[in-house]
């Protein structure tokens, strides 16, 4: 009795291959041909040095595993969270921060909606400011500095990738970051969020 297709791996294999070959085709090669056109329609600005230190403190801390930075495009939630995403406002984003768990508000559009005072004390104890809250607390970012060692081989590695940093932007980056907070940092790429889009809608 021969074998089915499921215990071969010879089928297996050129079947894998086949699939990933899709993905890429379907995926990343609409990007490279694109890409051009979704530079020329969009407001996005690269982020600072500084904004990317902070980017980083919000992977590492869990943050985009809660707040989604997608707003879809239905009225409440353009009524509750601003306006809806485009598809060229995330060009520079590597990688992406859309999530998909809604624990917590979006955060597409939060730039400049609340003062650095007030995210301080958010990150510190989140029901200071709002009661409710079940955000964990973070006081030791405010405790722990950078040392920006690494900002500038990770600017590089952006640029690399489509992010049109200068090379006086890498070369500052190390100077931008040294010496500021976990907390610094991350309230700098919180006011960054919508920002560059804003002018759209006003």
């Amino acid at each position: 009795m021969s074998k089915d297709f499921t215990q071969s791996v010879f089928i297996l294999i050129i079947a894998t291959i086949v699939v990933a070959s899709f993905s890429i085709l379907v995926l990343i090669v609409p990007n490279i041909v694109r890409g051009p056109e979704l530079a020329a329609n969009s407001q996005a600005k690269p982020l600072t040095a500084i904004q990317v230190a902070g980017r980083d403190i919000y992977i590492s801390e869990g943050c985009h595993v809660c707040h989604t930075q997608m707003v879809r495009p239905l009225e409440p939630e353009i009524k509750r969270n601003g306006r809806a995403n485009q598809e060229p406002d995330d060009i520079y984003e590597f990688p992406n921060l859309w999530g998909s768990k809604r624990t917590g508000p979006d955060l597409t559009n939060l730039g400049r909606k609340y003062s650095d005072q007030w995210h301080v004390l958010h990150l510190v104890n989140p029901r200071d400011v709002i009661p409710s809250s079940i955000m964990p607390s973070y006081p030791w970012l405010f405790e722990q500095k950078l040392s920006g060692d690494d900002i500038t081989d990770k600017m590089r590695t952006l640029r690399t990738l489509g992010v049109p940093y200068s090379d006086n932007d890498i070369a500052d980056a190390r100077l931008q970051v040294r010496g500021k907070t976990k907390g610094e940092a991350l309230i700098h790429y919180l006011q960054s969020l919508g920002v560059d889009t804003a002018e759209e809608i006003r």
